[in-house]
């Protein structure tokens, strides 16, 4: 870990910790065989990933029937740092805590006026409070996922455009909140359904790619400018071959239906005074359901999803939206056979984009870094780890 540090080195580092992290009580010996990386180089990337204290020898084994020295198995230190993961909406916000496993230890929503406060003094002041509620669990506070609605450019940590925030030009969120904080704690940031996605991607506990798609359904002021006027809002996010998809623009997932008319605020076809009485009339309800469906099976079609998560307020309705789209998935289908498409609801409920900003951070603390073209992703796996170190002998 101590720079300068090869980029090859970094990747192996990152190699290391991701295996420990997937493959729970692994010995040094497996390691070098699982990674084709020789002993010594293993030995040595763990005992320093052993001295960080992210890494903590979990058992000793039993010696082969040549004897020898007992192998050593390995895991990821829980309670080495919490996580923390935020959703900021347009009236509310929702803030999670996790250990290093993603297991959740602290959450709590409160109204926020974002329109007054501004989005940065919002995002900071959540930061501030927050950070310090976290580590009363005696664990330090190892970083920060932000999840907001629009256009989100993660790589670099920058809002691009929000309606729902009101906000039309870039804001720099990750560089002028660690700026405003005086803390070099990393920050990263993406779309709210994208977080949806983090949080449902199962590469903590297994290495298997997937295709899904997450829908984010949410009652909410329009925008923060609409005092009480609160309406659906609705947003995908994609999962492929296991990486989420952003998009060129940071765009992918924004939804408005084809039916949509121009003199509606809502993205459907609804009447405003409609789609406002969504969650509470039964017929907006299978009117919003049925148009969302013939959106979502025409996608799992065209890209041969294996998977539909249900996510947000919307839950409330998983049934009814569950069978509608079976409805139409099965009308939509030319062959004899329909392709099987699991649709449940997220693990988290109403915390499924607070929690997944935070499962985000997690996810890129363990993903390897590319060696050829670094500059065009998030700060990931041995980088990350790098500046959480830093941080980390700073305090």
């Amino acid at each position: 870990m101590d720079a300068p540090a090869s980029r090859i080195n970094r990747v192996n580092i990152t190699r290391v910790l991701r295996t420990i992290w997937l493959e729970e009580g692994i010995s040094r010996v497996s390691l070098a065989d699982r990674l084709n990386l020789n002993k010594s180089t293993v030995s040595n990337i763990v005992g320093r990933l052993e001295a960080l204290g992210i890494v903590e020898p979990m058992a000793v084994g039993t010696a082969g029937p040549s004897g020898g020295r007992r192998p050593i198995h390995l895991r990821i230190n829980p309670d080495w740092g919490c996580v923390m993961g935020i959703e900021v909406q347009t009236e509310e916000f929702t803030v999670v805590g996790t250990n290093l496993k993603g297991e959740l230890c602290y959450s709590l929503s409160e109204p926020v006026d974002v329109r007054k406060k501004g989005l940065l003094r919002t995002c900071t002041g959540i930061i501030k409070r927050f950070s310090r509620e976290m580590e009363r669990t005696g664990m330090k506070l190892a970083g920060i996922g932000i999840g907001l609605p629009g256009f989100v450019d993660p790589v670099r940590g920058i809002l691009q455009a929000s309606l729902p925030l009101e906000l039309f030009e870039p804001v720099q969120i990750a560089s002028e909140a660690q700026r405003l904080l005086g803390d070099a704690t990393p920050i990263l940031v993406d779309n709210d359904a994208n977080c949806g996605c983090w949080g449902e991607l199962t590469s903590l506990s297994s290495g298997k790619p997937e295709d899904f798609l997450f829908a984010l359904g949410e009652f909410r002021k329009h925008t923060v400018g609409m005092e009480d006027t609160r309406i659906m809002a609705l947003g995908f996010g994609f999962v492929i071959n296991g990486s989420v998809h952003h998009g060129r623009d940071f765009s992918a997932g924004e939804y408005r239906s084809i039916y949509f008319s121009p003199e509606h605020t809502n993205q459907l076809a609804l009447s405003d005074d409609q789609a406002r009485l969504f969650l509470r009339d039964q017929e907006v309800n299978r009117l919003v359901l049925d148009e969302l469906s013939r959106h979502i099976s025409f996608l799992v079609h065209i890209l041969n999803l294996k998977k539909v998560i249900i996510g947000g307020p919307i839950e409330q309705l998983a049934d009814e939206l569950t069978q509608a789209l079976r409805k139409r998935l099965a009308e939509s289908w030319q062959y004899p056979i329909l392709p099987e498409c699991e649709i449940r609801s997220s693990q988290m409920g109403e915390l499924a984009t607070a929690y997944g900003a935070a499962r985000m951070f997690l996810e890129r603390l363990i993903t390897v870094p590319s060696l050829t073209s670094w500059a065009d992703e998030p700060p990931c796996g041995a980088d990350l780890l790098e500046s959480l170190r830093s941080n980390k002998h700073q305090a």
